[in-house]
């Protein structure tokens, strides 16, 4: 009886031993990125004055209207941006990017100011951080103001973007622009005599925008390279996997002491 009771324990055992790697490997945390997490969202408050992605499609604490907002009125005369929306996690582990793809960026924007030139003006300029080092940047000239605009821009997988380390290498993105604010009649802000208040705003879409904009940069992720490191002979080996020799060596055992005739009674 504890015979016929034993092998279908130890088979089990060893069932579960082998499947545990495979469902380890299918679990995954959605704060990380991954070959099939590799979405990094934007999310952040009303204001504009504190932004972050995350992996996590999951944007609570976001802004409810989809949307930040920075307004430079009163006295400004310009409108002045620079701000930068940095990963709310850090990794757990390196990420690996697979060289020759690419890292594609999409950022739904609106952004008013004055139509008018001077030499203090800088175009919206975005730039992709890994840690503290630049990745790309890119400046984007003759954007439409006051209305709903869809930026995308792809970048290639090269050296500097092949590794993002778990210690210092969280992505994050910066947005800078520098233009002439306007008045409340619609003309430029300009002049000593200036009475009307001036201003401008940038808006950046969140995830959860309902206008359809999309802001995200997707990652091509790759599984991570394995380093082969030699080890002793004595040390070669899965582990558990003595284990689950003598599990299986036990199992055959009692099956095959199972199937041996039984002795008639005389």
């Amino acid at each position: 009886m504890a015979r016929s009771v034993l092998a279908p324990i130890i088979l089990a055992l060893l069932c579960m031993s082998s499947m545990a790697p495979i469902a380890f490997a299918q679990s995954v945390d959605p704060e990380q990125p991954s070959p099939i997490n590799n979405f990094l969202h934007f999310w952040g408050n009303e204001e504009l004055s504190n932004c972050w992605g995350s992996f996590d499609e999951d944007g609570g604490g976001s802004a409810e209207q989809g949307y930040g907002e920075e307004v430079d009125g009163g006295d400004a005369q310009r409108l002045e941006v620079d701000i930068t929306c940095r990963m709310k996690y850090d990794f757990d582990e390196n990420v690996y990017l697979k060289a020759g793809m690419k890292i594609t960026l999409e950022f739904g924007l609106r952004i008013d100011h004055a139509e008018a030139e001077s030499e203090e003006d800088e175009d919206l300029t975005i730039t992709l951080m890994k840690g503290s080092a630049i990745v790309d940047s890119r400046s984007f000239q003759d954007i439409a103001t006051d209305q709903d605009i869809q930026l995308k821009w792809e970048l290639d997988v090269i050296e500097n973007s092949t590794w993002w380390n778990s210690s210092n290498g969280e992505p994050s993105v910066r947005f800078q622009i520098s233009k002439s604010g306007w008045d409340a009649s619609g003309t430029p802000c300009s002049g000593p005599l200036q009475m009307l208040k001036c201003g401008g705003f940038f808006r950046v879409y969140y995830s959860n925008n309902q206008e359809g904009l999309r802001t995200q940069i997707q990652f091509p992720i790759g599984e991570t390279p394995e380093i082969v490191i030699e080890e002793e002979p004595e040390d070669k080996g899965l582990p558990g996997f003595g284990l689950l020799t003598g599990l299986s060596a036990m199992a055959m055992a009692v099956i095959a002491t199972r199937k041996e005739p039984r002795t008639p009674r005389l």
